[in-house]
Order: structure tokens, then C-alpha cells, then sequence
């Protein structure tokens, strides 16, 4: 994967947008996924598709980013959070407890991700979530709320 690439898959505040919806949906040709997520947004389903938080296609909701993470990082001039001096701030902290589906938080792990992008730069961490996100049988890569495999019904572990 080139860098471009993969640097779009890094959420400006940790977050891995390879196994998000509305990046993986068109991806997989979700159909019925991206369905779902034009309805739940008010969105024409053209635009229910993202290309990653730092692409030139980003979806609505995540480009508004109500949470303030894009207007922050633009103030500071940084990329991502973890380039800040006040990483990790009272924001990120409050955000890591938002967002549950499933019983799987998906900002949860967003400081320590963080810290480990900072440590081990961005490559090694979508590598990382890369093979976290797919299915320990077939390989699948998953939607991050799944609690098993729709290809060959393997219950994970999150």
C-alpha cells in the first residue's frame, strides 16, 4: 500500500478507518450497508462512501467532525493528535468513551493507538489494525463492530 494510501486510513484523532463503514462498504460492495448508512444520515447513498479521514473523499459527518478534532489539529498545525504538545488532551480523553456498537467501543483504543503511531510511526500501525480488522479463519476484513465472521461464521474475540 503506498504511503497516500495508508496515511488516509489514520484518523486525525487515532481512529483506523479500514474497517469503518463507510469506508469498507464500497470497498466490499456493500450495498445494503451503504444503504443503511444513507438512511441513518439523510445522505443520497453516493455519498454514504468515504475514502478515509485524511482523503479528499471524506464522508459528511466525519468532515464536520463535531467532536473538533479537524478544526484542532488545522489550529495546531499537526496531522494527527499524537504530533500535538498537549497529547493526550481532556478532548481525546472524552472521546475514547464515546461510540459503542455491539458492546465494541470504537474510540476506546484511540490514546494508546496513538501513542504506538507515535512510537512506531503510521505504517506499522494500519499494518497492524489491518490484521487485527480480518477474520483469524478466512481473512475477511470486518466491519469493527462485527462479533463474527459473515463469510465463515467465526465468533471473534473483541
Amino acid at each position: 500500500m503506498k504511503y497516500e494510501e495508508v496515511k488516509n486510513l489514520v484518523g486525525i484523532c487515532g481512529i483506523y478507518c479500514g474497517t469503518c463503514p463507510q469506508y469498507l462498504a464500497a470497498r466490499e460492495n456493500d450495498t445494503e450497508m451503504l444503504a443503511k448508512i444513507a438512511r441513518e444520515h439523510n445522505l443520497p447513498v453516493s455519498e454514504a462512501r468515504c475514502d478515509g479521514c485524511l482523503s479528499d473523499r471524506v464522508i459528511s459527518f466525519c468532515k464536520e467532525c463535531r467532536h473538533g478534532f479537524r478544526a484542532c489539529a488545522r489550529d495546531k498545525g499537526v496531522t494527527w493528535c499524537f504530533e500535538c504538545a498537549d497529547f493526550p488532551c481532556p478532548r481525546l480523553q472524552s472521546h475514547k468513551d464515546q461510540h459503542i456498537v455491539n458492546g465494541i467501543s470504537h474510540h476506546k483504543p484511540i490514546i494508546d493507538s496513538l501513542r504506538y503511531m507515535k512510537k512506531h510511526g503510521i505504517e506499522a500501525w494500519v499494518a497492524q489494525q489491518d490484521k487485527a480488522g480480518r477474520c483469524p479463519q478466512c481473512g475477511k476484513q470486518l466491519y469493527w463492530f462485527v462479533r463474527a465472521c459473515p463469510e465463515c461464521r467465526t465468533e471473534l474475540k473483541r
